[in-house]
């Protein structure tokens, strides 16, 4: 549902804030940042940890910014 409310962005545009998603939209992280290396930083829940995470872009293919931000 979450991707339905987005509007779809380049990496290059990525901000604090936007959402990425998996190819089948099973699992959705925030833009957190950008580590040292300039590389984004994702914020999500990762059931094989049993918490939150920040890691980078493992298994995320598209990124959206919500339509509220944009408007």
């Amino acid at each position: 549902m979450q991707h339905s409310y987005c509007v779809d962005i380049s990496w290059a545009d990525a901000q604090p804030g936007d959402l990425v998603f998996y190819p089948d939209n099973s699992h959705v992280g925030i833009v957190g940042g950008r580590d040292a290396n300039g590389e984004l930083l994702i914020i999500h829940c990762a059931s094989g940890y049993n918490n939150v995470v920040v890691t980078g872009l493992e298994g995320f293919t598209s990124i959206s910014r919500p339509r509220y931000y944009a408007e």
